[in-house]
This record gives C-alpha cells, structure tokens and sequence, in this order.
C-alpha cells in the first residue's frame, strides 16, 4: 500500500495509538498500522490512512513507505516490539523522530539517545506524588 503521501507512522491502534494519531492527523498525513483488524476497526473519526500488518517484518514496512518516513510513533503494547522498530527505523532507515511508548522505564537505557520515549507509569507515579505533595502542603 506504499502511500507517498504518509510523512508518519503509528504503529499500534490502541487507545494511545489512534488518539496520536488523530491529534497528528490534523497537520500531517498519518498512517495508522496494526496487526490486528479488529483495533483498527474500532478506531473512529481518524481521517488519516489504515493498515493491517505486522511491522516487525521490515518487508513489509518497505512496501508501506518506512523508507520516507519523516517521523515513527511506536504504541504497541509490547516493550520488546517498540524497541526492535525504533532500533529498525533509526539505524536502518535514519528515521529521526521516532517516538516509543515503553511500560517498563528500564528498557529506556536499551534505545539511542536520540530516540524520544515516554513511560506512562512513571508519568501516572509522578503526578500522584505531586498531586499528594500538594494536598499535604494546604
């Protein structure tokens, strides 16, 4: 389905996948790819382009245009996925945004410095601690 048009990636089509990929449909033309139909399928008011595959078979990210990619958001639910595509995308294809969801902050020491990652846990951990922190000051 190679798409010239598609300047972005988001792998992963569940709930932090498709909403980031709603948010840059609105100034970029985003493909939104999962392995799984049904993910996709629940998706909605995405005005961006859809795709079913496995993007761990680098053949088939050729096929859809990882070559011209501009920027790779990683959200799929498995820590070892996210970091074997954004390794992929940055030394195989020089992607230079690559954005990577990890659940467990440690694997973050295993990606290239220039790659951006976010953990939600320690994100929900830090804005409890600081919600608390307040609450104990009033």
């Amino acid at each position: 389905m190679a798409n010239n048009n598609v300047d972005t990636i988001v792998v992963g089509a569940g709930r932090l996948g498709s909403n980031i990929a709603k948010q840059l449909s609105f100034k970029h033309d985003v493909l939104l790819l999962d392995i799984n139909k049904d993910e996709l399928n629940d998706v909605v008011d995405f005005t961006g382009f859809m795709e079913v595959g496995d993007a761990t078979d680098l053949s088939f990210m050729e096929e859809i245009g990882i070559k011209d990619l501009s920027r790779i958001v990683l959200a799929t639910d498995d820590d070892n996925t996210n970091i074997f595509l954004a390794d992929a995308s940055y030394y195989i294809y020089g992607i230079k945004s690559i954005y990577v969801r990890l659940k467990d902050s440690r694997k973050m020491k295993l990606l290239n410095s220039e790659v951006r990652t976010i953990c939600p846990f320690d994100l929900s951990l830090e804005n409890f601690v600081e919600q608390m922190k307040k609450e104990e000051a009033e």
